[in-house]
C-alpha cells in the first residue's frame, strides 16, 4: 500500500494505491502538488484493482469509478481530487484558470472549458513562459501570490495537431496519458526547463479562440474584470460575502484584457509587451 497526500491552499486529501503502476500514475499526475500542508486530510481516495485487472476508485468507501481504462481512471482521479480540495478551501480565492509566469510576472488566464486556455498555455510554454497550471489558481486573501495546482496539460483532441507539433520528437512519449476525449501531457515534454514558481499576479487575460474572427485586445474596467472573475471563482460559497469584495479588490489591483484570436500570430508580442511595461 502506498499513501500520497495532496495539499493545496488550506485543504488536504490523501490517495491510497495498491500497485506500483497506479502509484506511478498518481506521482505523474500530481508531481507539482505539495504533499505536506497545514491541515489534516479531510477525504481519502483509494485506488484498487480486481482479479481481472479492472480499476476501482472510491472516496471514503463510496465507489466513483470502475473500469479497465487507466486513462479514464486518471481523469476521474484528477476531477475528484480537484473537487475535494476546492470543496473545503476558505482561506483564499480559487479560480478556474490557467497560470503562467514570464520573467517573474504572473499571468492568469481564466476561462470556461472550450475557450482554448490549455492550448494557449502550451504554446506560451513553448515560447519561454513557465507553465504552472491549466486548471486551478489559489490566491490567499489579501495577497497577489499565485499558488497553482500543478497538473499536466489537459489537452482536448481538437487541439491535438497543435500540441503534437509542439511536442516534436516527444509526441509518442509513454508518460502522456491518452483518454477518450483528452490527453494529459507533462509540460516538461514541451519545454524541458519549465520551472514551477509562485509569482505575484501581474496581469489577467480572458482568452477566447475563434477561427472566424480577427485578433483583438480589449482593456477591461475593474468592474468588468470583477464580474468576469466571479464567474470563474469556484469556492465562492466558502468565502466572506461569497468572495465578492476580495475579487473586486483583485480587479482594482491587476489590469485585465479580453484577448480574442484566430491563431497565435500577434499573441506573444502583445502579451509580453504588456508584461514588460508592468514593473515587478
Amino acid at each position: 500500500m502506498h499513501l500520497r497526500n495532496l495539499s493545496f491552499g488550506d485543504s488536504s486529501i490523501e490517495i491510497v494505491t495498491h500497485s506500483d503502476k497506479t502509484r506511478e500514475m498518481v506521482e505523474m499526475l500530481f508531481t507539482g502538488v505539495p504533499s505536506e500542508g497545514s491541515h489534516a486530510p479531510h477525504a481519502r481516495l483509494e485506488i484498487s484493482q480486481d482479479r481481472d485487472g479492472g480499476y476501482r476508485l472510491s472516496r471514503d468507501d463510496k465507489q466513483i469509478y470502475a473500469g479497465e481504462s487507466l486513462a479514464a481512471l486518471a481523469n476521474s482521479l484528477m476531477d475528484t481530487s480537484i473537487f475535494n480540495l476546492a470543496d473545503k478551501c476558505s482561506s483564499g480565492m480559487l479560480f478556474h484558470a490557467a497560470c503562467l509566469s514570464w520573467k517573474g510576472r504572473g499571468v492568469i488566464l481564466p476561462a470556461q472549458s472550450g475557450h482554448g486556455k490549455t492550448t494557449l498555455s502550451a504554446w506560451l510554454l513553448s515560447n519561454g513562459f513557465d507553465y504552472l497550471t491549466d486548471e486551478l489558481v489559489y490566491l490567499p486573501l489579501d495577497s497577489l501570490r499565485a499558488l497553482c495546482f500543478g497538473r499536466p496539460l489537459n489537452v482536448k483532441y481538437g487541439s491535438r495537431e497543435i500540441i503534437e507539433d509542439l511536442l516534436g520528437d516527444n509526441r509518442d512519449d509513454e508518460s502522456i496519458i491518452r483518454g477518450p476525449i483528452a490527453m494529459l501531457v507533462p509540460p516538461s515534454l514541451i519545454r524541458a526547463d519549465n520551472e514551477p514558481v509562485e509569482p505575484d499576479v501581474s496581469m489577467i487575460f480572458f482568452p477566447r479562440y475563434r477561427a472566424d474572427t480577427e485578433f483583438s485586445l480589449e482593456k477591461l474596467s475593474p468592474a468588468q474584470t470583477g464580474m468576469s472573475m466571479m464567474a470563474c471563482l469556484v469556492n465562492a460559497r466558502n468565502l466572506p460575502g461569497d468572495g465578492f469584495r476580495s475579487t473586486v479588490d483583485l480587479a482594482r489591483k491587476v489590469p485585465a484584457y479580453n484577448i480574442t484570436y484566430p491563431d497565435f500570430d500577434g499573441v506573444l508580442g502583445t502579451i509580453t509587451g504588456l508584461l514588460e511595461e508592468r514593473p515587478l
